[in-house]
């Protein structure tokens, strides 16, 4: 029996204008009175998320920041946070990059450059808690996670010289065309949606989840139910339990409606 459903956001839950069906209201409500917990588990900002989802939010679980804050409605359960040290080293190395940009993902808030102002519909998209600043040092917050952004969509080619320039500590994931983050190397959305089986005593057999991109990798491996979506990448088709219609066709839901409601 299912009692935990994850999904990620992006090209996952959301469909290609960042909605999600209002089928899904019925239906959270639904799977609620069968005592089953549903997971956000996305790399977006945790107060993004929960700011999205009201009215619903204070009875969902939120794994945000690919697994760096993970909160149960408005309580903060977990955090992980970067070494500042390992921060400044990164930023100095973006800082040779000029095409790219950065941005902090901070407990309290995200933050960017003030002379980098035209980003401010991209990080709206991800963001809700954010500051534009002069300069990164007069941050006070802990950094959960270094969001490295590519205006041109090319940031695969960037991808081997980031991961060789940075700590060994650390990791470099990307997320889809545009997105590299960096995190410390033990976290992911494997270890946000174990840390909530353990608190909630649920089995990987009682688990289902979905995504579509390579930082949703441990996710689907943390749990039996792991469904790539249809617009997923193939390494994420491969390791996947089964293949849900794409993000535009509502397939989060229609496979929630089949295989666990109408069941």
């Amino acid at each position: 029996m299912i009692k935990l459903i994850a999904t990620d956001m992006d090209g996952t839950f959301l469909d290609s204008q960042k909605r999600f069906s209002p089928e899904f209201i019925d239906m959270f409500y639904e799977l609620r009175k069968r005592q089953i917990h549903f997971v956000i588990a996305s790399g977006n900002q945790y107060y993004r998320l929960y700011q999205k989802f009201l009215p619903m939010s204070n009875s969902m679980y939120f794994i945000g920041e690919n697994g760096s804050y993970i909160a149960k409605g408005c309580q903060l359960l977990s955090k992980n946070v970067i070494e500042q040290n390992k921060v400044d080293k990164v930023i100095s190395m973006i800082e040779t990059m000029p095409e790219l940009r950065i941005i902090l993902a901070g407990v309290k808030n995200a933050y960017c450059l003030n002379k980098y102002k035209e980003l401010e519909k991209q990080v709206a998209t991800y963001y809700c808690n954010y500051q534009f600043v002069e300069n990164y040092h007069d941050i006070n917050d802990e950094i959960m996670k270094i969001a490295i952004f590519d205006p041109q969509g090319k940031i695969i080619q960037y991808a081997d010289q980031i991961a060789k320039g940075i700590d060994t500590s650390l990791k470099a994931t990307t997320s889809g065309n545009e997105w590299i983050d960096i995190q410390n190397a033990d976290i992911n959305k494997g270890v946000g949606i174990r840390f909530l089986q353990n608190e909630l005593n649920i089995k990987p057999e009682e688990c289902m989840a979905f995504g579509d991109q390579m930082n949703d990798y441990t996710l689907l491996k943390s749990v039996k139910y792991s469904y790539a979506m249809a617009n997923a990448v193939l390494k994420i088709k491969e390791i996947s339990y089964g293949i849900a219609p794409s993000n535009d066709e509502q397939g989060v839901l229609q496979v929630i409606k089949k295989e666990v409601l109408e069941r």
